[in-house]
């Protein structure tokens, strides 16, 4: 017979209480942790890309206007080569080959060797149009920073010669989206940027005369060597 000053052992409440699986049973001992690492470490790794876009009508456009000089030139061999003037035989040949190769390589060069870029926190990746390697820039070797629709221009010292300064120029008119690359680029850099315009379209003619004027002189200087 039990005393009557022994208490009644009741049992356990959480051992008489049904495991109700609520999803969250698994955590009973060990609860999950805060998200806040995996946060900033998937914000650490954020990065805005851009690519150059592929038109198939600029090939097409450049395969036809490589077939054309070649066919200019095909049309030309046979009456310069009976003339005998190999002056002009090699002038005339030589452009038009020359043309036909520049514009098929403009053409296919946007499938052989994209322009791209790639901008986060920690600096940028730039491959140029016409350089296929490419460049990495970390946001503290950077100094300076221009910004405009066309051309981006950094000021960075190189990892080799901190003392030193280099030069990068970005050319966002081939990447796409290009209207976002500014703002990508005022997010994430560490300095300041100056913000410039795209020049007029007078001094765009000037420039261009200009490099007409320069390519002219060059032609008639080779010409005039070579009589």
């Amino acid at each position: 017979m039990p005393s009557p000053d022994s208490k009644p052992v009741t049992p356990d409440a959480r051992a008489t209480r049904p495991d109700i699986d609520d999803g969250m049973s698994v955590y009973d001992e060990d609860p999950p942790q805060p998200l806040a690492e995996s946060t900033t470490a998937m914000h650490s790794d954020a990065q805005d890309s851009y690519f150059e876009t592929r038109e198939p009508a600029e090939l097409a456009f450049c395969i036809i206007l490589a077939a054309a000089y070649a066919g200019l030139a095909r049309f030309c061999w046979e009456p310069l080569e009976a003339s005998k003037q190999w002056i002009s035989f090699i002038s005339v040949e030589g452009f038009f080959i020359t043309i036909a190769l520049l514009a098929l390589f403009l053409g296919v060069r946007p499938y052989v060797s994209p322009s791209s870029l790639q901008i986060s926190q920690h600096g940028m990746k730039y491959r140029g149009p016409y350089w296929p390697q490419r460049k990495t820039v970390n946001w503290d070797q950077v100094f300076r920073l221009y910004l405009s629709p066309e051309l981006i221009v950094i000021f960075f010292r190189p990892a080799s010669n901190p003392k030193g300064s280099r030069l990068l120029f970005i050319q966002s008119s081939y990447l796409s989206d290009r209207d976002s690359i500014i703002a990508s680029l005022s997010k994430y850099a560490h300095v300041k940027p100056v913000f410039l315009k795209n020049p007029d379209w007078y001094i765009k003619a000037v420039f261009l005369i200009g490099y007409l004027a320069i390519v002219c002189w060059i032609l008639l200087t080779l010409q005039g060597g070579s009589m």
